[in-house]
């Protein structure tokens, strides 16, 4: 699976970035200023989907000016994973593709 190079997010076009070294031993992270999603490398496939989708998740509340209030892991880890599985499992993305 490769991941997309850019993502839109409320109208802002984010670029997609696979970096060696994520700080924090995190898996990836939104630069807000600079709309680039860094995801890490080396990671499987599947995670890198999942990690993308949180980010995704957080970055949509930061567009939304929702992220002072709700923008937790604890929220947006389990919402990106339980986000990402749905769309996996029920192919949805196609439908936008028909």
């Amino acid at each position: 699976m490769n991941l997309p190079t850019h993502v839109k997010i409320g109208g802002i076009k984010y670029t997609v970035v696979l970096k060696e070294n994520i700080d924090e031993d995190g898996w990836g992270y939104a630069d807000y200023s600079n709309s680039v999603i860094y995801i890490r490398q080396g990671i499987s496939s599947q995670k890198q989907r999942q990690v993308l989708i949180d980010v995704v998740v957080q970055a949509m509340m930061f567009e939304a000016d929702i992220d002072d209030c709700c923008i937790d892991n604890s929220i947006v880890v389990p919402l990106g994973d339980m986000l990402d599985n749905v769309l996996a499992d029920n192919r949805l993305e196609e439908m936008y593709y028909r």
